[in-house]
């Protein structure tokens, strides 16, 4: 082959190799002008997500710092707070709501959390708009300090104030939840997830703590004699002897209010209260679950779980023996008021040793015992605590949020329950926390009941621990079923004949059990409209044998306890029709701090 051949072959060779390459660097430089592109959009999307992220993190750490500052009475930290809270909560709005965001919506996998994710910060931007500025403002006029009684004097035109911001709080608050509802988190991923039912949880609760200012704005001032003097009876009840209500109803103490002034006028032993005669008729159900005595022993008006219903008992005895008219009851326990005394500090009790937070649950529900077998003794002993403990805070002693914050513990315990017979009024209480109600309407939250009675007599609760769980297995169309159990654990010392017959009930007529051990009869009840399908103690199946009571089902299980035994309730209840939400667990308070009520994840919303 001649050397011209050769040379255009290699040339031509060449030429194909150059092609070649320019057509690779084309190719090479589309896919990097792609990939950089896909690279730009995937940093912006990173760097937009940790920016929303972060003013995200930042509504959430002012919005506590907000709160504490409410709740100590810093007007000014509370405003530089919400400022801060309000820039924060905008900016992630800002990021969230421009057409790139939009686009990306649209992706798959990610676009339902970044639709999650547009939705929260809406929402948090429009509390910090709508629903924060009425409260943090009016708290620049009436800071935490501006509740305190003084000479037994509340300060009606103050807490009048926070009608109007409560309720404007309140109506966005009320806005904002309708708008996270029906949002299904469950595409969310794990983190988001969990951060959106955190927050539907947040925007819910404080909905419900401002309906509770707004009512306790507007009742207040009426409960305390705005309009007309009103009388209040407050019962202390005992936890050392349980009853479903809480414990034996015991010191009786008539509060009269008038004009914001709260004084106790009169004291009386609920058992000096006593008749064999009935002070109202009874319901076919009350008077087969819990007898007669309901209505004719005087001790015995918390066996039912109902506190409008006991309420009306104690009312029905109280102006039958003393006279005179009520306009409503309060039940509290020494548990309570140890909460209280949080806040006010020791309390001097005239003729007795003073008492504080620590101490004053022993002294009323076992050392006073332990001192005598005295009944008067007994009776003077907690009538001067309650009226000590009441005088000390109406006079505005100590910490006044402290001891507020305490009583709204108790409340949510179950330590505290309301009952006005003004039907205006009592229709702002029903269907809240402090009502106590066991009402036979329908509600989406299924209700399971454990309510607890000493069957003794005695003061042996005061030896009794106990906690129970519920938790849902399933649901089935718009019914759940679910299961819990009930622990329970006899604490009475080893050698039980160191204590007292005012202890043991060794002393008490008719007492049924030896000295030391401990009788109860428990109440479990279903929703309404539900059954109790399982039954099981100490392992053991037991047929259940339900009666009906206010719309549920409910089973008698007695229970007797020698010195350090334990038990364990295990059941399986039903829903009602159309129940699919959180279910919830009353239990009876007992003597020890906390409580051992329940709320559960519901089965017919995946999390």
């Amino acid at each position: 082959m001649s050397p011209v051949v050769r040379r255009r072959r290699r040339r031509s060779g060449w030429r194909q190799l150059t092609r070649s390459l320019r057509r690779t660097s084309r190719r090479t430089r589309i896919l990097a002008a792609g990939g950089g592109a896909a690279l730009l959009v995937v940093a912006w999307l990173a760097w937009t997500l940790w920016s929303v992220t972060d003013d995200l993190g930042e509504t959430e750490r002012q919005a506590a710092l907000m709160r504490a500052a409410m709740v100590r009475g810093d007007a000014e930290g509370a405003a530089r707070a919400l400022d801060r809270y309000l820039a924060a909560a905008e900016g992630a709005e800002d990021s969230t709501s421009g057409v790139a965001w939009s686009a990306m919506e649209l992706l798959p996998v990610l676009g339902d959390d970044l639709e999650g994710i547009e939705l929260v910060a809406e929402v948090l931007a429009g509390i910090g708009r709508d629903a924060l500025p009425p409260v943090v403002d009016a708290a620049e006029q009436v800071t935490a300090d501006a509740f305190q009684p003084q000479d037994h004097r509340f300060p009606l035109d103050r807490i009048q104030a926070m009608e109007e911001p409560a309720l404007a709080s309140e109506t966005a608050l009320e806005a904002a939840s309708r708008r996270l509802a029906p949002i299904d988190s469950t595409s969310f991923v794990g983190p988001l997830q969990q951060r959106f039912d955190d927050l539907r949880l947040l925007v819910d609760d404080a909905r419900s703590t401002l309906g509770s200012a707004y009512r306790a704005a507007r009742l207040m001032p009426l409960m305390m004699g705005a309009d007309r003097p009103r009388n209040y009876l407050l019962v202390l009840q005992n936890n050392a002897e349980l009853r479903s209500g809480g414990g034996l109803p015991g010191a009786l103490s008539l509060v009269q209010m008038k004009d914001g002034r709260v004084d106790i006028v009169e004291q009386v032993d609920m058992a000096d209260l006593g008749g064999r005669d009935a002070v109202v008729a009874l319901t076919p159900e009350e008077r087969e679950i819990f007898g007669p005595i309901l209505s004719t022993k005087a001790v015995d008006a918390t066996l039912t779980p109902d506190l409008p219903r006991a309420a009306d008992i104690v009312r029905a005895r109280w102006e039958k023996r003393v006279g005179g008219r009520l306009d409503g009851v309060v039940f509290v326990d020494p548990v309570a008021v140890s909460y209280l005394l949080q806040g006010t500090g020791p309390v001097t009790v005239p003729g007795f040793p003073p008492v504080d937070a620590a101490t004053v649950v022993a002294a009323v529900e076992n050392q006073i015992y332990l001192a005598t077998e005295d009944r008067q003794v007994h009776s003077d002993y907690q009538e001067a605590v309650s009226e000590a403990v009441f005088d000390t805070f109406a006079d505005g002693t100590g910490d006044t949020p402290t001891a507020i914050r305490g009583l709204v513990t108790a409340v949510t315990e179950g330590r505290v329950r309301m009952h006005s017979f003004n039907p205006e009024e009592q229709a702002e209480i029903a269907g809240t926390e402090i009502a106590g109600e066991l009402s036979d309407a329908t509600d989406p939250e299924p209700d399971v009941g454990i309510y607890l009675n000493d069957a003794g007599p005695t003061k042996m609760q005061y030896y009794l621990e106990y906690d129970a769980s519920i938790f849902a297995r399933s649901c089935t169309g718009d019914r759940q079923e679910l299961g819990g159990f009930l622990d329970l654990h006899s604490t009475t010392p080893a050698q039980p004949e160191s204590l007292p017959g005012a202890i043991t009930g060794s002393t008490f007529p008719g007492v049924r059990v030896a000295p030391g051990d401990q009788l109860l009869v428990i109440y479990l009840t279903s929703p309404v409209g539900g059954e109790i399908s399982e039954l099981r103690v100490d392992g053991q199946s037991v047929e259940p044998d339900p009666l009906p009571f206010a719309g549920r089902s409910l089973v008698r299980i007695g229970l007797g306890f020698s010195p350090q035994e334990r038990h364990r309730i295990e059941f399986v209840v039903r829903s009602g029709p159309e129940q699919t939400a959180d279910p919830r667990l009353r239990v009876t308070p007992g003597a020890a701090p906390g409580g051992a009520s329940d709320i559960a994840p519901s089965a017919c919303r995946v999390r």
